[in-house]
């Protein structure tokens, strides 16, 4: 640090000073929830030793003045997010706040960074789409601030969220390969801690289970965890290199889909004459390329709105709620069994 430069103590650093949650600290500065005396002199004083000051402007900011919203993505390169981010945005411009969009890249200090907005008042409410099932850190935040999460959520039934039936959607798909005939159905799934990538694995077991179709280890990979092209080509390879191939690929999301066709392509297979391919969200990229995808289309513009709505209910002294939007099966071009368009 050179001379004159002045360090400015952060919100995680008392908290790690005194063995709390940031949340906890965040209680003690804006003195509101429960804490008890013994955590609040021992906040105080990492407060008091590390000179921590939090921000004046924003805290008198709080209770919603500072009309602005948070929108947490874990990444802006899936199309997926691009309607969802709009129909937040739509909502809040028509209640007056304007909103803030926040790419975590998936890492845990990114988002403890623009969490601090919260603590410190610059910020009145957050909507996320980074949640890992097991995340605690949310469950804490949510008992001081409104918060929504969206498409993907926390084990804590006490935090809103909104969503669609991943379980059910899955399974869907998975039910119609296997009544157009397939019974070596792969799944490409993801490398990630969402609850939607354990739901639609377990959507998925359950149709075929139910289809009298044995869950094969050797049909099921991973991708990687944000879903991106390269690695659902490769996924896609390793199942079609299989001595026993797969008939058809389900595709925890379109742009593995489409990086699953590519594979086909390259390995010299037709698609939908030698193998079906099914994708998951119904992003615009689905229709863009010949085969056209099948897919289980997402309400994401809506579940975009939602969010908002929930959270603005909360910001309107409402408690959190949870709402499931309907899921689609879209058929088209990329899995057999569709009737010739004349």
């Amino acid at each position: 640090m050179g001379k004159g430069e002045v360090y400015l103590s952060t919100i995680e650093e008392v908290a790690q000073e005194s063995g709390v949650s940031v949340a906890t600290v965040s209680r003690v500065i804006n003195r509101n929830g429960r804490v008890s005396a013994v955590t609040r002199q021992k906040v105080l004083a990492a407060i008091a030793k590390l000179n921590y000051h939090p921000n004046a402007w924003g805290r008198s900011l709080r209770k919603g003045q500072s009309r602005i919203l948070l929108i947490l993505v874990p990444n802006i390169t899936n199309p997926y997010y691009s309607p969802i981010v709009h129909g937040i945005e739509d909502i809040a411009r028509h209640n007056r706040y304007q909103t803030m969009l926040c790419i975590t890249d998936g890492i845990q200090i990114h988002t403890n960074s623009y969490f601090e907005l919260l603590h410190n008042g610059n910020a009145d409410g957050v909507i996320l789409m980074d949640v890992r099932k097991d995340d605690r850190e949310i469950s804490e935040l949510a008992k001081g601030f409104p918060i929504v999460q969206c498409c993907e959520y926390c084990s804590d039934k006490s935090v809103g969220h909104v969503s669609i039936d991943n379980f059910k959607a899955a399974y869907d798909m998975t039910h119609f390969l296997c009544a157009v005939g397939h019974r070596k159905i792969g799944l490409i799934g993801a490398a990630n801690s969402f609850i939607s990538t354990q739901q639609r694995r377990m959507g998925y077991e359950k149709a075929l289970s139910e289809n009298g179709v044995a869950v094969e280890p050797r049909y099921v990979t991973t991708a990687a965890g944000d879903y991106n092209f390269s690695s659902g080509v490769q996924a896609a390879r390793t199942l079609l290199s299989l001595p026993e191939r797969p008939t058809a690929l389900f595709c925890i999301s379109d742009v593995l889909a489409l990086g699953a066709l590519r594979a086909a392509k390259e390995m010299g297979l037709r698609v939908p004459e030698d193998l079906s391919v099914a994708g998951f969200d119904d992003v615009e990229y689905a229709t863009m390329f010949l085969p056209m995808l099948t897919t289980v289309s997402q309400p994401c513009y809506q579940l975009g709105k939602t969010s908002c709505e929930l959270l603005l209910e909360q910001l309107g002294g409402l408690p959190p709620r949870s709402v499931f939007l309907e899921h689609k099966i879209v058929l088209r071009d990329s899995s057999a069994g569709l009737p010739k368009i004349s």
